[in-house]
């Protein structure tokens, strides 16, 4: 023993550890290849570690004479059965961990040798069904995990002396359905957790009773229908997440009497279209998640008692027609997400009175133009992504009141004359990333007077044969590589900038990879390739002797 020769004899292969202030003793025989229980374990022990063994069964009293016993460890070993009395004589018991074996039934008795189990976790077995009386008498628990195991069905009653239960977990089984009865005497109950299941349906009063209920997982199932008013009772609900499931339609009682929900996810479902007053309760909601389903068209007001709302997530729906009025009431959302829309037009004022927004995504969709008034009233708006999308055009003034804007991503589109009037009131822009468009004008006058706070400048792979390298002091990358210089007497000034400002005009760039693995940095190589006259042609502009340009 760590703590003195005189305290009691320590199985072989296991150490013991015993607490200076507590007096505790902790057992430690882990990953020691025991084929059995050791037989020899001091009758003090509170704490006895026992995972990652090879036993594969726990015979009667496995356990006998550890009264003080309240911690035991059984998990990720080869257990697959244990006797009806393997727990003889643990009155004292409170945590016990069976997950990651093999079990596929449990003996209906087992559990009324320890009336004071207070979590039991049996997540990652082989269990197909659970004895009504499995959970008999266990009022002092707390924390219940079944899931990742085969259960296709639960008794009516098996939880029904569970009253303090705080946390169930029946995630990744397969259950197909819920009865009235299951949850009713679940009233501590805070967060359920089901998804993973085969549920079908929601019926009414499956959860009416959960009157403390926090959080509910739905996702993952195969649920088609929600019926009206099933989540009626559930005041203190506050995260619902019905995430992949087969929603085709939200009724608008669906989420009736939800007062205090702030976390709705409803992402990868098919939901054709959302009516008004479907969000009518849900005042406080903070984040509505919509992404990956069916909706064409928003009409007007469907969002409009959601004041308190800060996320709004509709990418990959194909939305092609909104109203001005369509988000009315989001006074508080900062961010709104419309990525894979099919939008070709924006609709004018459709932003309106959204002064808190801070980033908007309409990245990905179909727009071709920029239209003047799509964006008025976005005095907040610091963020404005339009990557990827078929614009040819931006009307003048288009951005004139994102007063507060940093960054805005227009690349990836088809612009092909970018003029001052395009970004006039942008003031505060430190970001502009036109990379990858057919441009082959840029800002006669420069950036420094137009975009006095720019810091970063993507103009690469466009068909520029020249630029004038007016920037603000403040510019700090500058990307050119991809494009078809003009190396002649009008590129001296940008030659000239290049080598005067090595780290704006960098060789190279260390950047961050898009999509699979966005902390993966990659290096980009910011070539300014000389496309004409043809006797500088495929040199870097950089790397011209200067005696080309002498009679300059």
């Amino acid at each position: 023993s760590p703590s003195g020769r005189e305290g009691p004899r320590c199985p072989s292969g296991c150490t013991c550890q015993q607490d200076d202030y507590s007096l505790e003793l902790t057992v430690y025989c882990s990953a020691q290849n025991l084929t059995q229980v050791p037989a020899n374990i001091p009758p003090s022990t509170h704490s006895l570690w026992l995972d990652l063994n090879l036993f594969t069964s726990l015979p009667p009293a496995s356990f006998k004479d550890l009264l003080h016993l309240e911690f035991l460890n059984l998990q990720s070993g080869q257990l697959a059965t244990l006797d009806p009395q393997a727990l003889r004589g643990l009155r004292s018991l409170a945590h016990i961990h069976l997950e990651r074996n093999r079990i596929r039934a449990l003996p209906a008795s087992i559990f009324q040798n320890t009336p004071n189990l207070a979590s039991l976790s049996l997540h990652n077995n082989q269990l197909s069904r659970i004895d009504d009386r499995l959970f008999a008498g266990l009022s002092h628990m707390w924390l219940l995990n079944l899931g990742r195991n085969s259960i296709a069905v639960l008794p009516e009653t098996v939880f029904q002396d569970l009253q303090g239960l705080r946390e169930l977990i029946l995630a990744g089984n397969r259950l197909a359905y819920l009865q009235p009865q299951l949850f009713q005497n679940l009233v501590e109950l805070k967060e359920l957790d089901l998804s993973g299941n085969q549920l079908k349906v929601i019926k009414a009063n499956v959860f009416v009773k959960l009157t403390k209920l926090q959080k509910l997982y739905l996702a993952q199932n195969q649920i088609a229908t929600v019926v009206p008013r099933a989540f009626v009772g559930m005041k203190s609900l506050r995260w619902l997440d019905l995430t992949n499931n087969r929603l085709g339609s939200l009724h608008e009682d669906t989420f009736m009497g939800l007062y205090h929900l702030h976390v709705l996810r409803l992402s990868n479902n098919s939901i054709a279209g959302l009516r008004p007053r479907t969000f009518r309760d849900l005042q406080y909601l903070e984040e509505l998640r919509l992404s990956h389903n069916r909706i064409r068209v928003l009409t007007e007001k469907v969002f409009e008692e959601l004041g308190r709302l800060e996320v709004l997530e509709l990418e990959h729906n194909r939305i092609q027609e909104a109203k001005a009025g369509s988000f009315a009431g989001l006074s508080y959302v900062a961010v709104i997400n419309l990525s894979g829309s099919c939008f070709q037009v924006l609709p004018d004022q459709m932003f309106r009175g959204l002064s808190k927004l801070h980033s908007l995504h309409l990245d990905r969709g179909c727009l071709t133009r920029v239209t003047a008034q799509a964006f008025s009233g976005l005095s907040s708006l610091r963020r404005l992504f339009l990557q990827r999308n078929n614009i040819t055009a931006v009307e003048r003034q288009s951005f004139a009141e994102l007063v507060g804007l940093l960054g805005l991503d227009l690349s990836f589109n088809k612009l092909e004359v970018i003029t001052g009037q395009m970004f006039s009131g942008l003031k505060n822009l430190e970001y502009l990333l036109l990379s990858n468009n057919d441009c082959r004008q840029f800002l006669q006058n420069g950036t420094k007077l137009l975009l006095p706070r720019l810091r970063y400048l993507d103009l690469s792979a466009n068909e520029l044969t020249s630029i004038v390298p007016e920037f603000a002091e403040g510019l700090e990358k500058l990307l050119l590589s991809g494009n078809r210089w003009r190396c002649d007497c009008g590129a001296l000034a940008l030659r000239n900038y290049s080598l005067r400002n090595p780290l704006v005009v960098p060789r190279q760039v260390k950047t961050h990879a898009e999509g699979e693995e966005p902390d993966r940095t990659i290096t980009i190589y910011n070539n300014v390739t000389c496309n004409s006259p043809a006797h500088v042609s495929g040199q870097d502009l950089r790397d011209i002797e200067g005696a080309v340009f002498q009679s300059c």
